[in-house]
């Protein structure tokens, strides 16, 4: 982890000098490795769940709810709580855990 952090500050100590062409490559080579990571970790989430799943969600306004999950759509899953006054949510597929 160190050796990183040596590289981080290293390219930061570049960063002022970099022509705008270089900055730009560094930039687009960044963004492509996110939207890579976000897409696996999305397609990783969803293989986990089916319909019918019962699953927690990771975010503080659906603490201590449960969840059936409805839909599986290509950005989100539909779900409906399964105790409560059965309300539809639209999720986002990495935020949902399996627990049944």
């Amino acid at each position: 982890m160190e050796n990183m952090t040596t590289t981080i500050n290293s390219i930061r100590e570049q960063i002022p000098t970099m022509t705008m062409g270089n900055l730009k490559a560094l930039h687009s080579a960044i963004v492509d490795q996110i939207n890579y990571r976000r897409s696996t970790e999305l397609h990783h989430a969803k293989s986990a769940l089916y319909v019918g799943a019962i699953c927690k969600v990771d975010h503080p306004k659906a603490y201590g709810k449960t969840f059936r999950v409805e839909k599986i759509n290509i950005k989100n899953v539909i779900c409906r709580e399964v105790n409560g006054n059965h309300a539809k949510w639209t999720i986002t597929a990495s935020m949902l855990k399996v627990i049944e």
